[in-house]
């Protein structure tokens, strides 16, 4: 029994899996299921199975087209099916293929339950919304999820997935995220509990089986929302999304024509699929972090540990077998962290995070991002206890000094090339940024830039950004 539905449906209209998505993906929205229309793109839901293939659990992926009939097939499911209110072009549900966003969705977890047993957290939440303080934006669906519940934000106009417009959204998002994990609601109301999510996180279906065993049911609380209206909610500016320049970032280029004119940017972004502007590291990183979240992670976050995990793997080239071998172990030592009954950390729980290493574009995810999921604090350099703008002063006037007294400044072999000055530069300057460096070394920006994709990364792993 889903004690939350039960009070949710004592309050609110319950709607049914059809129904859901068909107001998350309004009809007209997605690809036809026989014909590809320039423009449009559909939804991707991933089903992990109990069947085993070659010892590896079986996961597919099923694009839903404007019909849904998927959706209808999937809700019966006994198996575990999440879905993104996110458009994609082609079958991969990397962030590089998405294409819209239909909902903005904050996932809320260990809601407060007083001694009698009542969903004290949950009647909170919902009167942060609809008393006159309105604390929190009134989400158009609450879903139970099993053992709490997604907020559903529909946006009245789908926003397009632009560079950078997810990187705005995401910064929205971990403020209304702490807003919502507040300590009236939850349990997990600190800054080392709160779960911080990517936009591109996709959830358990409506209609398809939870954790508990029964099914997950989605209720009706408000009315579509638009940027503005959620804008309203978040008092520091830097924090409000601004889609005001979308159409700016959208090339007046096809991708023909882009292909003739940037060929190399074609070949190393487009067929490649290499994100812009990173670099291979040493595998310290990977086995630091390894270490790491063996000794201190933490239930709430021991999801993220392991996706964080695969993306440091995706970092330091560390092969698919290793890293499925690597997690399947942690999940052990995880699961014995497990404090309740309906939160265990199963096999599932490792394959969705796994999800994170076919994400090429995830290679150059933030530090902070990083800590605030896995709920792990990561020191930044310190430079000796220096600001950025003090060490670059030290360096540069070192480099002035030298010049002043003859001292050679190249190797005695000779001079060094572009690649190694870059590479020299970054070594001594982890976390620097390419204007700097074009600064200090001289160098051109096109050479700088050439070479900065290209560099090893030898530095310490908490010196990583």
């Amino acid at each position: 029994m889903n004690v939350i539905a039960d009070e949710l449906a004592k309050r609110f209209e319950e709607i049914s899996a059809m129904e859901f998505y068909r107001e998350v993906f309004p009809d007209g929205e997605l690809d036809g299921a026989d014909e590809m229309t320039p423009g449009q793109y559909t939804g991707i839901a991933v089903e992990i199975t109990n069947e085993k293939r070659n010892g590896k659990q079986v996961i597919r992926r099923y694009t839903v087209t404007d019909d849904l009939d998927m959706i209808d097939q999937l809700q019966y499911s006994e198996n575990f099916c999440i879905l993104a209110p996110i458009s994609y072009a082609g079958k991969s549900r990397v962030s590089r293929n998405a294409r819209f966003m239909y909902a903005f969705v904050v996932e809320l977890d260990n809601l407060i339950i007083n001694k009698k047993g009542e969903q004290i957290g949950l009647k909170n939440l919902i009167s942060q919304w609809s008393n006159r303080v309105h604390w929190i934006p009134r989400p158009t669906y609450l879903v139970a999820s099993g053992t709490g519940v997604h907020l559903y934000y529909l946006f009245e106009k789908p926003i397009p997935l632009f560079p950078n417009v997810v990187k705005s959204m995401e910064k929205y998002k971990r403020e209304l995220t702490k807003m919502v994990w507040n300590r009236h609601v939850t349990v997990s109301h600190t800054d080392e509990t709160i779960q911080q999510e990517s936009i591109f996180q996709a959830f358990r279906m409506v209609g398809t089986i939870t954790k508990l065993g029964d099914r997950v049911q989605a209720f009706r609380t408000g009315d579509r929302v638009t940027v503005n209206y959620m804008n309203s909610f978040v008092t520091k500016l830097e924090y409000r999304h601004d889609c005001g320049m979308e159409e700016a970032y959208r090339s007046r280029l096809t991708r023909a024509e882009a292909k003739e004119k940037y060929p190399e940017w074609y070949e190393k972004r487009l067929v490649r699929g290499e994100p812009k502007g990173y670099w291979i590291c040493k595998r310290d990183l990977y086995d630091w972090w390894k270490r790491r979240i063996r000794e201190e992670a933490r239930v709430g976050h021991r999801y993220y540990c392991l996706m964080m995990l695969a993306i440091y793997a995706v970092k330091c080239d560390i092969d698919r077998e290793e890293l499925e071998a690597d997690c399947l172990e942690l999940m052990a030592e995880f699961e014995k962290l497990t404090d309740r009954e309906d939160n265990h950390f199963t096999e599932k729980d490792v394959l969705d995070a796994l999800q994170s290493f076919e994400d090429k574009g995830l290679i150059t995810y933030p530090v902070n991002s990083i800590a605030n999921r896995s709920g792990l604090a990561i020191p930044k350099n310190k430079r000796n206890g220096l600001k950025q703008k003090q060490h670059l002063y030290l360096a540069r006037r070192r480099k002035e000094d030298m010049k002043a007294i003859d001292l050679p400044m190249k190797a005695p072999e000779g001079r060094p090339t572009q690649e190694q000055t870059v590479r020299e530069w970054q070594e001594l300057h982890p976390g620097g940024r390419k204007v700097d460096c074009i600064q200090d070394t001289g160098l051109s920006k096109p050479t700088v830039y050439k070479w900065w994709q290209t560099v090893e990364c030898e530095t310490d792993p908490v010196e990583m950004r």
